[in-house]
């Protein structure tokens, strides 16, 4: 309850570290909403493991919760385009402002039983902990499939360079074709114009020829 009613203070105090952080460029370039992402949702999970008292019925729906608000998280994190780095400062940032709210409670409440404050304390733990994981392990499988899309790319750019050398291969055997028959038909045509027992009336036609060829080549 006492983390439910902090709500705003801790994603404020959240954010100002975000921001204060040098290695933390992306933030910068995000509104509160687009910051905060899943955060409320995966608080929302915390709190109820702790109502619920870890082990208890409920606890284990709460763990459920909070996996699925981490995986979101991290996939968020991802098309906004943030650094692996950035995503696990910023994990750190979290866990320092939610145990500062623990700690602010504990002084409030000197009759808070020990044992229950561990439990809170190793609890805010393994929320950090599973977040860093499954945000890592949705990176990781993010970096897979665009790795995988760019393969797929540079395959079907290789087919294309591949059809296109098929391509140019024929345009040129097919103009070394024409090529060849035009310039025997000039060589043709200038044997029979080299004869001295040919008729002029006939030169003409073979002089013909021969102009063709020359422009066909």
């Amino acid at each position: 309850a006492h983390l439910a009613s902090r709500r705003p203070a801790i994603l404020e105090a959240w954010r100002a570290a975000a921001d204060a952080d040098p290695a933390q460029t992306t933030v910068s370039a995000l509104t509160r909403s687009q910051f905060n992402d899943h955060i409320p949702q995966l608080l929302d999970a915390f709190e109820r493991k702790l109502k619920a008292r870890p082990g208890g019925n409920r606890a284990a729906v709460a763990d459920q919760d909070k996996t699925v608000e981490e995986v979101k998280h991290g996939l968020q994190r991802w098309q906004q385009g943030y650094r692996l780095t950035e995503l696990m400062h910023e994990w750190g940032h979290l866990h320092l402002c939610l145990f500062a709210e623990i700690q602010r409670f504990a002084a409030a409440h000197p009759e808070m039983d020990p044992e229950t404050r561990a439990t809170a304390d190793r609890e805010l733990i393994n929320l950090i902990n599973e977040g860093i994981n499954e945000s890592a392990g949705q990176y990781a499988r993010m970096q897979q499939a665009e790795a995988a899309g760019h393969v797929r790319d540079l395959e079907r750019t290789l087919r294309q360079v591949n059809d296109l050398e098929k391509r140019r291969a024929e345009l040129i055997r097919q103009a070394v074709h024409d090529l060849r028959g035009n310039v025997q038909s000039v060589s043709t045509a200038d044997e029979v114009l080299r004869a001295t027992d040919i008729a002029e009336d006939e030169r003409t036609p073979f002089a013909s020829l021969v102009q063709q060829g020359i422009e066909a080549v």
